[in-house]
C-alpha cells in the first residue's frame, strides 16, 4: 500500500485499531466463528477442519474474496505450494500471511502503513497459534533487503500503489525464481456505471482500479508476467445484489463467473473483467516473458 491520503489512513487505522483492541480479550480462535469478516471465517474454518489441506486445495478452505474467488484461485495457485518458503502479504492485515503459515511457509511477513492492521494481525496470528512477523512501511519503499522473499501476495491493496516505484520494488526483494500475485479491481468500462449507482464499496476510499497504463510498470519490471481477469457480465450485477442486502455464496458466486468467463472468451470481452488475478516470477532477462 502506498503513502495513501490521510483520511484513508485515518479510517483504516480506526478501523484496524478497534478489531485489534476486540481480538486482545480472546483466547480462542472459535471465539470469531461468527465474526462478519469473511476472510476470518474462512481461516476459522480452516483451522477447525480436519481435513488435510493442499495449499488451496480444497478451495472451500482457502478462499475467502467471494466476488473475487476465481482471481484469488489463480493467485493462490501461482504461489503454491508454500512449503519450506518465505513469504510476503503487502497491504492488508494478515489473513493470507497466516494462512500461508498454515500451509506450511517457513516464515510470513505482513508489509503494511497502517499501526493498527499490524496490531490486529499480530493479535489474529496469537488466536490462530502461528507467528508472523509485522514491518511498518509502503510498496514504494520496500524496507526489506533484496532477494528476501520466495513468494509475495497483495490482496486488494496494489490498486492503491504508486505502480512505477512499486512494482520494481517487489521485484527487488523476490528472489530469483520467486512470484508475486495479487487480486485487484480493474477498471471495466461497467466500473463508473456502478459507481454511480450503487455507490462505494468503502465509502470512506477512493479506490482507484487498475488500468493496462498503472499495470505496465509490472511488465517491465519483470520478464514474466501475465494478468487475468474474470467477471465480465456478472461482477457488477452480483456486487449490485449485495448492496441490495442479497448475499450470494462463494460457490455460486464461482460458478457463475465460471459460466461467465467461458462465455466472455467465445465473444471475445474477458479484457472487459472487472476482476484482474496479477501474477508474475521474477526471472533471468534472458528467459521466459508471458504476457
Amino acid at each position: 500500500m502506498s503513502s495513501i491520503p490521510l483520511d484513508e489512513a485515518t479510517f483504516y487505522e480506526h478501523v484496524a485499531s478497534k478489531e485489534a483492541d476486540e481480538l486482545s480479550s480472546m483466547q480462542l480462535i472459535d471465539q470469531l466463528s461468527s465474526c462478519s469478516s469473511e476472510s476470518v471465517r474462512c481461516l476459522v474454518k480452516l483451522l477447525q477442519s480436519d481435513t488435510h489441506a493442499d495449499f488451496p486445495n480444497p478451495k472451500g478452505l482457502w478462499l475467502s474474496a467471494t466476488y473475487d474467488c476465481l482471481a484469488e484461485w489463480d493467485a493462490y495457485n501461482y504461489l503454491a505450494p508454500l512449503r519450506g518458503k518465505r513469504v510476503l502479504q503487502i497491504g492488508g492485515k494478515g489473513h493470507a500471511a497466516i494462512q500461508f503459515m498454515v500451509a506450511g511457509a517457513d516464515e510470513a511477513w505482513l508489509l503494511t502503513p497502517i499501526e493498527g492492521e499490524a496490531r490486529y494481525a499480530k493479535e489474529l496470528a496469537r488466536l490462530a497459534g502461528v507467528k508472523i512477523d509485522c514491518k511498518i512501511g509502503v510498496a514504494e519503499n520496500i524496507p526489506f533487503d533484496s532477494n528476501m522473499f520466495d513468494a509475495i501476495y497483495c490482496g486488494g491493496c496494489a490498486h492503491h500503489f504508486e505502480t512505477e516505484k512499486a512494482f520494481p520494488e517487489i521485484s527487488r526483494i523476490l528472489a530469483e525464481g520467486g512470484r508475486f500475485s495479487a487480486i485487484e479491481p480493474w477498471r471495466a468500462p461497467l466500473y463508473s456505471l456502478g459507481i454511480r449507482f450503487f455507490g462505494k464499496r468503502e465509502k470512506e476510499v477512493n479506490c482507484k482500479p487498475l488500468t493496462p497504463a498503472r499495470l505496465a510498470p509490472l511488465m517491465s519490471s519483470f520478464p514474466s508476467s501475465q494478468s487475468i481477469q474474470h467477471g465480465t457480465m456478472t461482477r457488477y450485477a452480483l456486487l449490485a445484489l449485495l448492496k441490495l442486502g442479497i448475499v450470494t455464496s462463494l460457490e455460486t458466486v464461482w460458478r457463475i463467473t465460471q459460466v461467465d468467463d467461458r462465455l466472455s472468451s467465445i465473444l471475445g470481452l474477458r479484457r472487459w473483467g472487472s476482476s484482474v488475478a496479477v501474477l508474475a516470477e521474477k526471472t533471468h532477462p534472458g528467459r521466459i516473458h508471458a504476457t
